[in-house]
């Protein structure tokens, strides 16, 4: 019988990467989840699926708790799953995810963190820095504030807002770099945004020789998390230091070569030979 692979909220390419599967997508929005008799199933309005692979490619949708505990069912099943279930949860959230950067040793963009009503006001840094909201990707939840007057108004937002905040500097920034691994192999972007945000409306993209310092720090990301793929993306100053923004463990493979789907997809064809 042929395998069943489902891929959450993945791209419309993947079935050529698994000729011998059934690859079936599912968006992780609409998808309820069963495990039951050690089977797994993942059951939507039209069909119950059974599956006996998982390839997650969920990007910037909106959070909700409910998608860590997919990850967690995911995990006591035991099926097959890229990025492994563990790795994902525990980069799920944007905080859990900064503490395990600093776990690895690398060094991370400097950030204080607020929790509670009217808290945030205590973290404010010098202006110009860069507020960020919760758990939302995409450019969602984040502000330049320029000026001790801005952050008055964006504090008094923050509190409406019931979610805890990390401030960081601003970085003026010659370029934004995302360097990308799966497994030992290694690739870089070079990215130019629309705005002082960061992979936002991407204007401009050229895939570079990964920077050997880049290469280590990715590499131990990695090995850390036990990923398949990790992406880090770092700020590349005015003086041509790098400082380390965030990770990214279902990262886009637009504009990279198309080797990087190929080497993605046969991560989990080995698992499923196991």
């Amino acid at each position: 019988m042929r395998p069943t692979i489902a891929v959450i909220n993945g791209e419309q390419y993947w079935q050529s990467y698994f000729p011998d599967c059934d690859v079936v997508p599912r968006r992780l929005q609409d998808s309820a989840w069963v495990l039951r008799d050690g089977e797994l199933w993942c059951i939507n309005r039209e069909a119950a699926l059974r599956v006996d692979g998982v390839f997650w490619r969920v990007g910037a949708i909106r959070p909700d708790p409910r998608h860590r505990t997919v990850l967690d069912v995911l995990r006591l099943s035991g099926v097959p799953c890229v990025n492994p279930a563990a790795t994902l949860a525990r980069c799920q959230d944007r905080l859990s995810m900064l503490a395990e950067l600093r776990a690895a040793g690398l060094p991370v963009i400097p950030f204080d963190v607020a929790l509670g009503d009217d808290m945030v006001r205590r973290i404010a840094r010098p202006t110009p820095f860069v507020v960020k909201v919760g758990n939302h990707h995409g450019g969602y939840g984040k502000a330049l504030v320029r000026s001790e007057a801005e952050w008055f108004e964006v504090a008094d937002l923050l509190f409406a807002a019931n979610d805890y905040a990390v401030v960081e500097p601003f970085i003026d920034y010659r370029r934004d770099v995302r360097c990308l691994a799966i497994r030992e192999c290694f690739w870089a972007m070079s990215r130019e945004g629309a705005g002082w945000k960061a992979n936002v409306h991407t204007r401009k993209h050229q895939v570079i020789d990964p920077p050997r310092e880049l290469v280590e720090y990715t590499r131990r990301a990695r090995e850390h998390l036990g990923a398949d793929i990790v992406a880090l993306d770092f700020l590349e100053t005015q003086e041509g230091e790098f400082v380390l923004l965030e990770c990214n463990d279902t990262p886009g493979l637009s504009g990279f070569p198309e080797l990087l789907r190929e080497e993605l997809a046969e991560c989990l064809r080995e698992r499923l030979r196991r």
